[in-house]
């Protein structure tokens, strides 16, 4: 229950470091703090740029703010990197 109340721990961090919604939109340069809400709240995601500020800020890991979305995003590599071709795989690793 309490999850589906706190989708992720943005407000959590945010109210222990005593930043304010608006303060916190200021420092990621979002023009107002309703964004900040909404992305408390679970009604949007941020993008990988804005979790990766809010880490920043925050002084947090982007996956201990966000770990569902985390998650989402590393399936989401996963299932793209099964779908390159091994050979492609193989040879890139030769380069590196």
């Amino acid at each position: 229950m309490l999850q589906e109340q706190y989708p992720n721990r943005l407000c959590f961090f945010r109210k222990r470091r005593r930043i304010s919604q608006k303060q916190l939109a200021l420092l990621t340069g979002t023009k107002c703090r309703s964004l900040i809400s909404h992305y408390e709240r679970g009604r949007a995601d941020p993008s990988f740029e804005m979790a990766w500020k809010f880490a920043f800020i925050l002084k947090e890991d982007a996956s201990d703010i966000f770990p569902k979305l985390v998650v989402r995003w590393q399936h989401e590599v996963e299932a793209a990197s099964r779908k390159i071709p091994t050979h492609i795989i193989k040879s890139s690793r030769r380069h590196t």
